[in-house]
């Protein structure tokens, strides 16, 4: 598929859904984001996300954080210009690959890039970005991850857009704390993704 017209959305891929799109259950907690996984073209034609299909910045702003999640990578691209109050927008891609050859797998993954060193000034991702690098709207931050042998998961997206307060520190987050902490409100990301 050449030209995407638009993204397609099942029930549970939007903000706040409850269900699980996946399979019929329900969610331990409201989704955080939005989930890209099934995509129509201008001929209509309809497909899903592939592995390794490139994945360009919603909006511009500073690459600071990156870790393994249950598919793959997050990564977190500050945006300072867009701030309310004490805290700054961040958007997170999730179940990415932004260090070649990671599966989502704790032993594929080079330990000294993605561990705590995540949020370090020059720590390299494939696409060679560091953490501290400027990210263009557009500019290629990943790829989609492919899931592992063992997950009923399939390959796709996770977008979410988060008013940060600014005493977190980013070596901080991650998704197991960023509900709990009350010092991150998470937001729906489809009207950024929409501009």
């Amino acid at each position: 598929m050449d030209q995407i017209s638009r993204f397609l959305f099942q029930p549970g891929m939007l903000f706040n859904d409850t269900l699980q799109w996946w399979r019929s259950k329900k969610r331990s907690h409201p989704h955080e984001g939005i989930d890209i996984y099934l995509m129509q073209s201008f001929d209509m034609d309809t497909c899903t996300v592939l592995p390794q299909m490139m994945i360009p910045a919603m909006l511009s702003g500073y690459m600071v954080h990156f870790h393994r999640d249950f598919l793959g990578e997050t990564l977190y691209i500050r945006h300072p210009e867009i701030r309310q109050k004490n805290t700054t927008l961040y958007t997170l891609y999730g179940h990415i690959c932004a260090i070649p050859g990671s599966r989502g797998t704790a032993e594929s993954l080079p330990y000294a890039h993605i561990c705590s060193t995540g949020s370090a000034l020059g720590v390299q991702t494939s696409v060679g970005l560091t953490c501290s690098s400027f990210i263009n709207k557009g500019q290629i931050v990943g790829t989609i991850s492919p899931p592992p042998a063992t997950s009923s998961v399939p390959a796709h997206l996770h977008i979410s857009c988060a008013w940060i307060d600014e005493e977190l520190q980013v070596e901080e987050l991650n998704w197991g704390n960023m509900s709990t902490s009350g010092k991150v409100i998470f937001i729906d990301p489809l009207p950024f993704l929409l501009k």
